[in-house]
């Protein structure tokens, strides 16, 4: 069976448009939150979390505001920048390790 330019052109463009719209609804948004949230959050919530970097080491560090979570920063090229006192935005997830949480990061932006 052949099938004409016309109808391949149709075609491809239906299932582009089909892909685009399961990408915007089933897309997740990150939640802005304190480190307090973030220690009660549930595991593998998309998180934003603000904080003084503590304790920094080769590939993690304690993200602190009143509380401090440990955030598993190892491949993060931006890491490198951090070091004690400074201000830090963590992007990333929540994870949970023998009934300890932490922050498994995916983005640091060092101020």
């Amino acid at each position: 069976m052949l099938l004409d330019e016309k109808k391949v052109v149709v075609a491809a463009s239906l299932f582009a448009a089909a892909g685009i719209a399961l990408l915007f609804f089933l897309s997740e948004t990150p939640k802005a939150m304190s480190v307090a949230q973030a220690l009660v959050a549930e595991p593998n919530t998309l998180a934003l979390v603000s904080g003084q970097a503590a304790n920094v080491t080769g590939g993690k560090f304690s993200l602190c505001d009143r509380l401090c979570i440990s955030v598993l920063s190892s491949g993060i090229p931006s890491a490198s920048l951090l070091s004690e006192g400074r201000i830090a935005t963590v992007f990333g997830r929540i994870k949970e390790y023998r009934g300890n949480r932490y922050f498994e990061a995916e983005r640091i932006d060092v101020k």
